[in-house]
């Protein structure tokens, strides 16, 4: 298993120690592998054309326009 090293910002930190906590990770690194796993997933998805939505507690859908994924071919922002 390839060990990756790289710099991280303050926000990537508390990034990271937010999801372990949130997903009960073993450890940041579990954490991170699960946010990729997670984003390839979601990149896959809309790739495919899909459109990411959340049901709000009233029962509406909203849909979910996630800058990051713009360069994603089916993602208007």
């Amino acid at each position: 298993m390839p060990k990756v090293t790289m710099s991280l910002t303050d926000r990537d930190v508390a990034n990271t120690d937010n999801l372990r906590q949130a997903l009960d990770a073993r450890s940041n690194a579990h954490a991170v592998s699960i946010a990729l796993s997670l984003t390839s997933f979601l990149v896959g998805q809309l790739q495919q054309g899909h459109e990411l939505c959340l049901r709000l507690p009233n029962g509406e859908l909203q849909r979910v326009v996630m800058t990051e994924l713009a360069a994603v071919g089916s993602v208007n922002v």
